[in-house]
């Protein structure tokens, strides 16, 4: 009972926190409403500042899982924060992003580049190519206002173009200026490791704000009632928005605008606030790397931090912990930083020659002809790996029942591959370089040698890159049959349409230009029995026994139907024909280029669509949203009629066409497609090459 009560209390509380989240959205959607009429002045005036500098950012991005290439599609909000196109967003708005669209607010739409990203405080910059703006000014360029004069309570307005719309600002007010996110116990900041996997918390001490903030608004400026960006909205929902802080958040843009990157120094510690430790001063070393700067300087884990270079430090509670760690990432590489420190009642005190903070992810890409991903190596993966060096590139995936995985000993996932082809591979690159190569051959060479190091061992195998021959299904042989749709009729439907106790089969369309037409059977026809054999179904699973009776007789010989027409018992004598292939029995194929599976058209398909006996294509089956078809627009249930200058008509002029657009390799590819009654022309921008993005730094 007590445990009932508990449970009961707890789900009254969530209730009403939900119900005073869902009252004070609502309050904040009618403050601006019901604010004085000098406030509403001020919101509009300042909305008019930014507004024009906002933008909707669209992304193409690229992930490597399973040894394939994985494409997805995303929108978000940035800001304009110069006059030569630079924008500011998060970084999880461009993160893999392969390409980038980006729409102003005077509705142009203006291609992108990256300039950098930085993971660790969700920020990053595009550049807008104003090439594509014709020498036209830009619409505005936003102001970063100072984030440290906000205090809790004033109005400041969110920004953006939720779910990939038009652009959208709403009202609210600072509820917190210095927020992070604690654990459980309220004495660390999540996920605080010191190390390149961190999330963007542990630097970052957020503007908390109700401002509404909904999908796509990520990235979009956070304003003040002055017209001043004071932040970059980053996460919201259920009345609670969290924004970096303008002063902060520019800083770092300045920095990725500087040098493509934001480069930190680590000494490989994680802190922790003092709160519930007993001590009065200082932060508690929570672990060090046993490997880290910390540790080669003799630092422990349970050390208390008093000082650094004379400054004292002191974080009593989480809130302090980020400007910690932002004065030692700030420092320079290799600098020096003196501490004191008190571990037990001993005091002591030491140098501490800082490490650069190493990058954990690497530059990836699929090598499609042999279903692997791969990825360079970063110092980061050496030291969590204990690889030897960076030589190599490493197995981030590999594509079940592809050449990789069948060849034999298989690659693996961790496998550092060290020579291709017999070609060196000391970079990425380098394997990139030999992987063109061999794929720019005609015919593909029958094998691939790969040497690769698994767990310390040397190992060489061989990868078959050129593909087996499709080899189709076999046809089931013609048999007889009538060109005709039906249904069972049961008894209770049979009472109902005054058969009695007649069960039998309803003809439901009769296919036109066949010879169940000529013969003259209709629509509603109740058929009995076949050459005087009755055919009395018992229940649904009876559907196919006409079609089942029919096909142990031959095309072309003579069969009698026992048929009820408006009551009426008649004869109708009728020429069996040969079956036509159905759906289930028609040729496939499955592109993985552009992830698409088709087959052939079917008779039943031109007579579902009423298409016209002469309609020719493949039928669209499945398209993978995010592929290079389903970019392009193609969608299942499209039947492709032409390839750039190639007519399809079938599946093996399908495949040709197909084999030509992967020999040429365009940068655009043409699909003629049919969509019910219109014919539609629909344009993919393949993504051949295996690319290395180049990213500074390591």
């Amino acid at each position: 009972m007590r445990t009932e009560f508990r449970v009961m209390g707890r789900l009254a509380v969530v209730v009403g926190v939900m119900i005073f989240a869902a009252a004070w959205s609502l309050g904040c959607a009618t403050r601006g409403a019901s604010a004085p009429p000098e406030v509403r002045a001020a919101i509009r005036e300042a909305r008019d500042h930014v507004f024009p500098a906002l933008v909707n950012i669209q992304v193409i991005s690229v992930s490597y899982w399973g040894g394939k290439e994985t494409k997805g599609a995303s929108t978000g909000s940035g800001t304009i924060i110069s006059p030569d196109g630079l924008v500011v967003t998060n970084q999880h708005v461009v993160d893999k992003g392969r390409t980038f669209r980006v729409t102003l607010s005077d509705k142009r739409e203006v291609s992108a580049t990256l300039v950098g990203e930085d993971r660790m405080t969700d920020l990053a910059v595009l550049r807008l190519n104003m090439k594509d703006l014709g020498g036209a000014p830009l619409p505005a360029v936003a102001t970063w206002g100072d984030s440290d004069a906000l205090n809790v309570g004033d109005y400041v307005m969110a920004m953006g173009a939720p779910y990939g719309l038009s652009r959208s600002v709403s009202l609210g007010i600072v509820s917190n200026t210095e927020r992070v996110f604690a654990s459980q116990s309220g004495d660390d900041i999540e996920d605080q490791e010191f190390d390149a996997d961190t999330s963007s918390d542990i630097f970052t001490r957020w503007l908390q704000h109700d401002a509404l903030i909904l999908p796509g608004n990520s990235g979009g400026p956070l304003v003040n009632l002055r017209g001043e960006v004071v932040g970059v909205n980053t996460r919201g929902g259920s009345g609670l928005g969290f924004a970096n802080p303008s002063n902060f958040a520019r800083s770092i843009a300045q920095r990725l605008i500087d040098s493509g990157e934001v480069t930190r120094s680590s000494i490989g510690v994680a802190l922790k606030s003092i709160r519930r430790t007993g001590y009065t001063e200082g932060v508690l070393l929570n672990s060090v790397d046993a490997e880290g700067a910390a540790a080669r300087a003799g630092l422990r884990a349970g050390d208390v931090l008093l000082t650094m270079d004379g400054e004292p430090l002191r974080a009593r509670f989480p809130e302090e912990i980020p400007l910690v760690l932002r004065a030692i990432a700030d420092k320079p590489v290799g600098a020096t930083i003196r501490f004191t420190y008190r571990r037990g009642e001993t005091a002591g005190e030491t140098t501490v020659t800082t490490d650069k903070l190493l990058r954990e992810q690497g530059d990836e890409t699929a090598l499609r002809l042999l279903g692997l991903a791969v990825s360079e190596i970063t110092d980061r993966m050496v030291k969590a790996r204990r690889l030897s060096s960076r030589d190599g590139a490493i197995v981030m995936g590999v594509r079940g029942g592809g050449p990789a995985a069948t060849a034999e000993p298989a690659l693996a996932m961790g496998d550092v591959i060290a020579r291709f082809n017999g070609r060196p591979v000391r970079t990425l690159r380098d394997l990139v370089d030999a992987y063109r190569d061999i794929a720019s051959m005609d015919p593909l060479p029958e094998f691939i040698t790969v040497e690769f190091d698994r767990a310390g061992k040397n190992t060489l195998t061989l990868v078959k890159p050129r593909p087996d021959k499709k080899e189709d299904p076999p046809r089931e042989l013609p048999r007889a049959w009538i060109g005709a749709a039906t249904q069972v009729v049961l008894a209770d439907l049979a009472k109902q349409i005054g058969l009695n106790n007649q069960t039998g089969i309803r003809v439901t369309r009769v296919y036109p230009r066949t010879l169940a037409e000529s013969a003259g059977l209709k629509v509603g026809d109740i058929i009995t029995g076949l050459n005087g054999e009755a055919l009395t179904p018992r229940g649904t699973q009876d559907a196919g026994m006409l079609q089942r009776t029919v096909r142990r007789l031959q095309p072309g010989q003579e069969a009698t139907l026992a048929v009820i027409r408006d009551a009426t018992p008649i004869e109708i004598k009728i020429t069996l024909e040969r079956t036509r292939t159905t759906a289930e029995e028609a040729l496939r194929d499955e592109n993985r280029d552009f992830e698409l599976s088709v087959r052939e058209l079917t008779f039943f398909d031109r007579d579902d669509n009423r298409w016209s006996d002469d309609t020719q294509g493949v039928f669209v089956e499945r398209v993978e949203r995010v592929g290079w078809a389903g970019f392009a627009g193609i969608m299942p249930g499209d039947v492709i009629q032409r390839i750039d200058d190639a007519d399809v008509s079938d599946i093996a002029s399908y495949r040709k066409a197909m084999q030509h657009v992967a020999t040429r390799q365009p940068e655009r590819v043409t699909f003629v497609i049919l969509r019910g009654l219109r014919t539609q022309y629909k344009f993919a921008e393949p993504d051949w090459k295996p690319v290395t993005p180049a990213k500074p730094g390591s």
